[in-house]
């Protein structure tokens, strides 16, 4: 696997041991269903990483863009119809199904590896028109 798809597995299990933590901590009963479907979930999923991504490459770090960083999260949600309290809900419900939620997050990594392979394949496409150009002399 590349670097990219063990950086996926990490944080696949960071946020797996996250969620496991905050159900840890919840005291009042939970429903026996997740508040969003499944196929929902691997969407925001796989948008939370691309913001994490965005997150990344612009250089945010926690302690100094917590507006910035819970905006962008904001916005993953907001995009998807999903209140913060559903999001919270369904992880929670997640954290007591860890076979299920491994399940759903091998879809969201097949869905970010498809993303970088097209990704990928876009910029050597781009690299070779670049290869393929003419040379111009640069002495007349």
């Amino acid at each position: 696997m590349d670097m990219f798809g063990a950086k996926i597995r990490r944080i696949a299990v960071l946020l797996t041991l996250s969620v496991v933590s905050v159900a840890m901590s919840c005291t009042h009963e939970e429903g026996d269903r997740p508040e969003i479907s499944r196929n929902e979930l691997v969407e925001v999923l796989y948008d939370i990483h691309l913001a994490d991504g965005y997150l990344s490459y612009s250089g945010s770090r926690i302690e100094r863009d917590r507006d910035k960083i819970e905006g962008v999260y904001g916005y993953v949600l907001s995009k998807h119809n999903i209140t913060p309290r559903q999001f919270r809900n369904t992880m929670k419900y997640y954290s007591r199904h860890l076979e299920d939620y491994e399940k759903l997050y091998n879809k969201v990594i097949e869905k970010l590896t498809r993303y970088e392979t097209e990704n990928l394949n876009t910029v050597r496409s781009d690299d070779q028109k670049q290869l393929d150009k003419p040379k111009r002399n640069s002495t007349h």
